[in-house]
Parts: C-alpha cells; sequence; structure tokens
C-alpha cells in the first residue's frame, strides 16, 4: 500500500512536473530524505513517454529469461535430467536453489516495468555479475546477458541523468575540515 507521500510524488510526475518542482512544493523538514528517494528512483513523465518502447524490449528480454530459468526447473520436478550422467546433484536443494534466480528477476522486471532507477542499476550489477557462471557465457545466453546490461546501462543514464537527480545535502561541519586541509 502506497503512503500519502509516495502518492502525492506519482501524482505530481504523473502530470509532467520536473523533480525539483515536486522538491519545492512537498520538501519540510520531516519528510526530506525519503522525498528525495523517491523522487530520485522515477523516472519523469516525458522520459517515460520518450523510452517506452526501449524499456517494453529490455522488460521482454528479462521476461523471456526469467520464463526460461522457471522452465527449467520445471523440466527438472518433472524428471528431465538436463545433466550428464554421473553428477549427482540432490534435486530438492538443486531445484530451490535454482529459483533464487527467477525471484530476483522477478522483482528486478517489477522495478523495471515501473521505471525505477533501483532496478536499471540492480540489473546492470546483477547481470554483469550473471557472467560469471558459465552457463551464461555460451552462445545464445550471452546475447541476451549483453543484450540486458547495455539496455539497462542506456536507460539508467538516459532516464536518470546526475545533473537532474535531488542532490543530498551536504555537510557542512565535514566540509569545511575537508577545506582546511587542502
Amino acid at each position: 500500500m502506497k503512503d500519502e507521500l509516495t502518492h502525492q510524488v506519482d501524482m505530481l510526475l504523473s502530470e509532467g512536473k520536473s523533480r525539483f518542482q515536486i522538491w519545492k512544493r512537498l520538501k519540510n523538514s520531516e519528510n526530506a530524505v525519503g522525498l528525495r528517494g523517491r523522487l530520485n528512483n522515477k523516472a519523469l513523465l516525458k522520459d517515460k513517454q520518450k523510452y517506452r518502447y526501449l524499456n517494453i524490449f529490455l522488460t521482454l528480454i528479462l521476461l523471456f529469461v526469467t520464463t526460461s530459468k522457471i522452465l527449467g526447473v520445471v523440466l527438472i520436478a518433472m524428471g528431465y535430467e538436463p545433466l550428464p550422467r554421473g553428477i549427482l546433484i540432490p534435486k530438492g536443494i538443486y531445484m530451490f536453489v535454482s529459483l533464487v534466480v527467477p525471484m530476483i528477476n522477478m522483482y528486478i522486471l517489477k522495478e523495471v516495468f515501473s521505471f525505477r532507477r533501483s532496478g536499471y542499476m540492480f540489473l546492470v550489477i546483477l547481470t554483469t555479475l550473471s557472467l560469471v557462471y558459465p552457463e551464461n557465457r555460451h552462445y545464445p545466453e550471452i546475447l541476451f546477458v549483453l543484450a540486458m546490461i547495455a539496455i539497462s546501462s542506456v536507460l539508467y543514464f538516459k532516464l536518470f541523468p546526475k545533473k537532474l537527480l535531488i542532490p543530498a545535502p551536504v555537510d557542512k561541519s565535514v566540509d569545511k575540515s575537508v577545506k582546511k586541509k587542502l
């Protein structure tokens, strides 16, 4: 369930307001940290419209990868054994561990579909880390992995440029001590 601040931010973003306009309108001493986080995590309406097809393409790739991982677990549960003979892995534990990646992918899928900054960031980081697993470096899978890294990186930098994000407050005591050292 959405809280009141999130609802207000969503309404103002859907009206086409910028982050800084919303920041000036809603900021007070009690909600500054939460408001900054919500504003910096959501894409602007004009950017959503501009990059919606690229986002849909990324979502479809992620959905395909997630579905194929779930299908692999279902096939193992049904008795299909894709592993070479002689390799013994307890099916119960292997099936549970195999479901971790699709569960994470479903969360990221929800975030990417909603144009949230954290979704793109997690997708870039976790997909890059997935290259450690040898299964993801073979021919068909490597194309999906590289496409997800490239598209999510582009969308992250296009939807959330640093100059359009609400900056964090600067601690003046730390700032003074740094200037004295210089």
